[in-house]
């Protein structure tokens, strides 16, 4: 395994839910090369109309993210139903079963998520976490990923399956405030185990990418949070991360960051809410971390203009910066923000209004906007 190089070119051809989409890599190239260009890389999606009607829900929970018919089924509605425009990735969403790898009979399944079992009756216990070959949910992922490979080709891709970042995975098998004390008292010893755990997250994550890729061969796909690079980008995050300070980030967190970029170069990162704006000193200044995606989350402003200083901050620092942002902030963000290494994600109420967004967004690009 190396790190990935500079993105020079695009990969494989148009799709039958993107016909556009050699021209889409190529502005994503220009996004990770923070290249001049004429407007921001942009993500927009919107309702179109499909012949196909949404799958019943299966009855069992676990069948919800593991049941390669409904799952294909509902794959197979969210393509016909969506208009990928701009560089909207044509791909589904995020494969949720993968929480539950590696915790055997643990995982509790819910309608909306999977939850992790507490393993660690102290941070010194094993990890009792048995992600590998052996692990009947990485079968049973396989099966989905396999099935929607199958359908996929010529019309659309298949993400990555992955577990939550390992910083995270180890507080939740501790037990959060366990965890947190154990933090207070030893984070050296937190981060030691962290570096226990690190290759056998890594190892789960080159499983799936190793099967995607050898039937896919259309570069890094991630269906969450819907990113595209021509070699591989690391998507990561800490949400733990708010609830510890700046001294304990630098401890347990960046050497996560410093790891993972060692083997796939910088990475990106997901910035989850004002909680954490402490840390963000210390990611600007890493050069560990190449883009920066921040979403405000509940009870916040969306993206737009309250949070310009932090978007001018990451643009400073010479980093990309990926904005998920209501369709009436996207005027104010094109004019108020740099188009280099500036990913853009809005919805429309239908195609048209997609493609009239981006020939706005070419004049305003750039253009001040007071107030």
């Amino acid at each position: 395994m190396t790190r990935s190089s500079t993105p020079t070119c695009a990969h494989g051809a148009s799709l039958q839910h993107k016909p556009d989409w050699p021209e889409a890599q190529q502005r994503w190239v220009a996004f990770w090369d923070r290249s001049a260009t004429d407007r921001p890389c942009m993500v927009i999606k919107a309702r179109q109309q499909s012949d196909l009607s949404p799958p019943l829900l299966p009855e069992s929970l676990e069948d919800l993210y593991f049941d390669p018919d409904y799952i294909s089924q509902a794959w197979q509605y969210r393509m016909g139903s969506t208009y990928f425009g701009g560089e909207a990735v044509p791909t589904g969403g995020f494969f949720m079963g993968g929480y539950a790898l590696g915790c055997g009979d643990g995982a509790v399944f819910a309608p909306d998520t999977v939850w992790h079992p507490v393993t660690m009756s102290t941070i010194d216990d094993p990890f009792n976490w048995h992600p590998g070959p052996d692990d009947p949910w990485r079968q049973k992922l396989d099966r989905v990923l396999n099935r929607l490979l199958d359908l996929a080709q010529g019309k659309a891709l298949v993400g990555y399956a992955t577990q939550v970042m390992a910083n995270d995975l180890l507080m939740l098998l501790r037990d959060t405030t366990p965890f947190l004390i154990d933090m207070a008292e030893d984070c050296g010893k937190c981060a030691r185990r962290l570096e226990e755990i690190i290759p056998l997250w890594i190892e789960n994550v080159e499983h799936f990418r190793s099967l995607v890729n050898a039937r896919q061969g259309a570069g890094c796909v991630w269906g969450w949070p819907g990113l595209w690079h021509p070699e591989m980008v690391m998507i990561s995050q800490s949400d733990m991360s708010c609830m510890i300070s700046e001294e304990m980030f630098e401890c347990y967190v960046v050497k996560e960051l410093d790891m993972l970029a060692d083997l796939y170069g910088p990475l990106w990162y997901h910035l989850d809410g004002p909680t954490a704006f402490h840390h963000v000193p210390m990611l600007l200044a890493s050069p560990s971390v190449a883009v920066i995606q921040y979403v405000p989350g509940p009870g916040q402003p969306p993206n737009g203009p309250h949070w310009i200083d932090l978007y001018q901050q990451v643009q400073a620092a010479g980093m990309g910066l990926d904005l998920s942002a209501p369709l009436a902030n996207m005027e104010y963000l094109i004019r108020s923000l740099s188009p280099e290494g500036l990913v853009l994600r809005t919805s429309t109420p239908n195609q048209e209004a997609a493609d009239e967004l981006l020939d706005s967004a070419v004049k305003w690009c750039g253009t001040h906007v007071g107030g």
